[in-house]
């Protein structure tokens, strides 16, 4: 009798043994998966561009813009049909003066999504930049019908005014943008 009980101890150890074996095992596959799918997606596609774009965010504000160039045109090379990565290039290549490539590239972004506000303001940027004045304050009017509050939208605006001696239209323009920029629309 002794013999049954340790041998049914043993199956009913077993038993919840590799029960509670294989229970573990999927908890620690199902957290392994978890912890491995993000650095995976990173790599390819749209995960790869995003995290691209953020790396060059953080050379730009260290002044590396140069680097950041180039990281930009990796992100477009590594997701083509995401708009951002265009955009990114061409606020990169208009703080570097590069005035067309950067028209270049924002119009690459709004053919992939025509309604990318922050690519019309920058085109308007290198408008201005360029002395297309007229054209200018064309993208910038654009860029506001799709979203009236940016204020760098207004402040570009303010400065293709005060270019053109409208200066009552650019008073205008500058105190919209502030205001805007006190209520958090930047």
């Amino acid at each position: 009798m002794e013999k049954y009980f340790k041998i049914t101890e043993v199956r009913d150890r077993g038993w919840k043994g590799s029960f509670l074996s294989t229970l573990f095992y999927l908890f620690f596959s199902l957290v392994l998966l978890a912890l491995t799918v993000p650095d995976s997606f990173a790599q390819t596609g749209r995960g790869k561009a995003e995290s691209l774009i953020k790396e060059s965010a953080v050379l730009s504000e260290d002044g590396n813009i140069d680097k950041a160039i180039e990281v930009c045109k990796e992100a477009v090379k590594a997701d083509p049909d995401y708009a951002e990565a265009h955009d990114q290039l061409g606020q990169m290549l208009l703080r570097k003066g590069k005035y067309d490539e950067a028209i270049s590239s924002f119009n690459s972004g709004l053919k992939i999504n025509p309604r990318l506000r922050s690519a019309k303001t920058g085109i308007g940027f290198a408008l201005l930049k360029k002395g297309d004045l007229k054209g200018a304050e064309t993208v910038l009017k654009e860029a506001l019908m799709l979203n009236p509050y940016p204020s760098t939208a207004h402040y570009a605006l303010g400065l293709v005014y005060e270019k053109l001696n409208d200066y009552d239209k650019a008073v205008n323009q500058f105190k919209e943008g502030i205001q805007k920029y006190k209520s958090g629309k930047k």
